[in-house]
């Protein structure tokens, strides 16, 4: 890109969707707009391979039809340098007006592994979708907090289940980016966009690794379809939730 007001991080990775954030809230990128460069590319597969090692989320309640896996933890990021320092350990927690499902327990998970953590792929990701983010200057240089999830949904064979078993919702994050790391043998999860009255706004269904979602979290709110299995094998669904806040300010969690 010759425009030389758009971020490093977004001239590197992939297209500016700013104005696009500020005008509907909400930004679609498939994969194909993003343009890694070789080290990135190349940091994918280990990256990926982190899913393989998530913790069975107790609270999912799949049953004989689906599990969850996940991790979770906070990082203090620092948007000049992209420095991303974990905070101590926390529980998950989201209020019952929140999520109807789950709301007022607190949900503790394995936290994201360092390594990680250092990924180049992970970090440029994680600047990316700061990068994107229709805020004002004098925010850019504060520090944030980044609330990473990495979450896979297995299915059973035959089986169909709920992505998100709390429905149409937000998380009261300010800004979210969902990234699709992979989807083996589903049918289903097509995502969709709304209006707090729920008025559907976008519709796409993530089918190649890095297809992505940035939006306006708590002054939206999004589902999930249910996915499904074949008959004879089982299906998994591996995302990447990064989300960032800023106490004391506009950008505030609404929890």
């Amino acid at each position: 890109m010759s425009n030389s007001s758009v971020p490093e991080s977004i001239a590197r990775i992939g297209v500016d969707c700013r104005e696009e954030l500020r005008e509907q809230r909400y930004a679609l990128i498939p994969a194909g707009k993003l343009q890694l460069s070789e080290e990135l590319s190349g940091a994918f597969a280990e990256m990926a391979a982190s899913w393989d090692r998530l913790d069975v989320d107790p609270h999912f309640g799949g049953g004989e039809l689906a599990t969850r896996t996940r991790r979770y933890s906070d990082f203090d990021y620092v948007p000049a340098t992209g420095e991303l320092t974990p905070r101590s350990h926390v529980a998950y927690l989201q209020s019952e007006e929140m999520n109807s499902f789950v709301g007022g327990l607190e949900r503790h998970f394995g936290d994201v592994e360092p390594a990680i953590v250092e990924n180049p792929l992970f970090k440029a990701l994680v600047e990316y979708d700061f990068d994107s983010l229709p805020i004002e200057e004098e925010y850019r240089s504060q520090k944030w907090i980044c609330q990473i999830h990495q979450i896979r949904i297995v299915v059973n064979a035959g089986k169909t289940y709920e992505v998100v078993p709390e429905g149409i919702h937000s998380d009261g994050y300010p800004f979210a980016g969902l990234h699709l790391i992979g989807r083996i043998d589903i049918d289903g999860g097509e995502s969709t966009v709304f209006t707090w009255e729920e008025e559907p706004l976008a519709k796409a269904t993530f089918l190649d690794p890095l297809d992505t979602l940035i939006f306006e979290d708590r002054k939206m709110k999004h589902h999930v379809t249910p996915i499904s299995a074949p008959s004879d094998r089982q299906g998994q669904r591996d995302v990447l939730a990064i989300s960032f806040s800023l106490p004391g300010s506009p950008y505030e969690t609404v929890v």
